[in-house]
């Protein structure tokens, strides 16, 4: 059994808008700002000694928009590959995007012009339908964006959905 930490039992700091991010020891609620950019890319866990000598670890979260990790069945249509459909389970998703699993979809490239339809587990089983544009491919997931016309798909049912 691997014993090595999931990011997510780290706690997280967001990077805030000028690029920095605030560092609090859980020992002694000491603050300390960091600028952020330096870890951008390669470096998200970091280990910190704080003045009070207590080591601990944090997680710097880069994302723009908040990520719910779901495990929610749905299907897509390639249309980019002659509209081939697909069964596929969501993993994680936002309001501006999502990654997939698919064991039937081997052939997915970048760019490729999805069709996905699912449904949330919230209480009214609520139905959702986006297009979306493939950005990553992974062995095992693909990472997706949303295409919204406008800001208020935060508003919608899936940002209600996400932000719960």
């Amino acid at each position: 059994m691997n014993d090595t930490p999931q990011e997510s039992e780290f706690p997280k700091t967001h990077v805030r808008p000028d690029n920095t991010s605030v560092l609090t020891c859980p020992h002694c609620g000491l603050q300390r700002v960091i600028m952020a950019d330096l870890y951008r890319g390669y470096k998200h866990k970091l280990k910190v000694k704080c003045s009070c000598n207590t080591i601990f670890k944090v997680f710097i979260e880069f994302r723009k928009r908040v990520r719910k990790n779901t495990c929610l069945r749905g299907t897509f249509i390639n249309h980019s590959q002659k509209g081939s459909t697909c069964d596929l389970v969501i993993r994680d998703i936002s309001v501006i995007g999502l990654t997939f699993t698919s064991i039937e979809a081997t052939n997915i490239k970048l760019g490729d012009e999805l069709s996905v339809e699912f449904k949330l587990d919230d209480e009214h089983q609520t139905a959702i339908k986006k297009d979306v544009i493939v950005r990553s491919v992974r062995p095992g997931a693909v990472g997706c964006e949303i295409e919204t016309s406008s800001d208020l798909a935060f508003y919608g049912p899936l940002g209600y959905y996400v932000s719960r």
